[in-house]
């Protein structure tokens, strides 16, 4: 969410930049928020199985079940790690549009050769 500053001359009209509120991220880029329209073009495509899920810091690598590995990017690494602890095996990714499904827990990935919007948070925050 994005804010005006209030006019610091009191007339209480909200003049300035935009700045960015420090609450949750609001952003629906690679590696942000999962927008309905992008997981149900997810979960209408292929599917991978992912055996294993790596988390460090923005940085999430996906070993599949066959064995290969895939990095990508994720800005709420905390929100990560509590799904993979509350649905554990229960992990698939859906390569096609870098999204990663943890039980019933959604994640909008970011591969790491996108570039990267900064949404104003810690990779550590969630």
């Amino acid at each position: 969410m994005t804010k005006q500053p209030l006019d610091r001359a009191g007339t209480g009209k909200r003049t300035g930049t935009p700045v960015r509120d420090a609450g949750p991220c609001d952003l629906y880029a690679p590696g942000h928020q999962m927008h309905y329209t992008h997981q149900g073009r997810a979960v209408r495509s292929p599917a991978v199985p992912v055996g294993h899920v790596v988390v460090d810091g923005a940085l999430v690598t996906l070993v599949l079940e066959d064995g290969s590995e895939v990095a990508w990017r994720h800005h709420g690494p905390d929100r990560l790690r509590r799904a993979l602890e509350l649905a554990p095996g229960k992990r698939v990714a859906y390569p096609e549009h870098h999204a990663l499904r943890v039980g019933p827990y959604w994640f909008n990935c970011a591969l790491t050769s996108d570039a990267w919007q900064d949404c104003g948070r810690d990779a550590g925050e969630d």
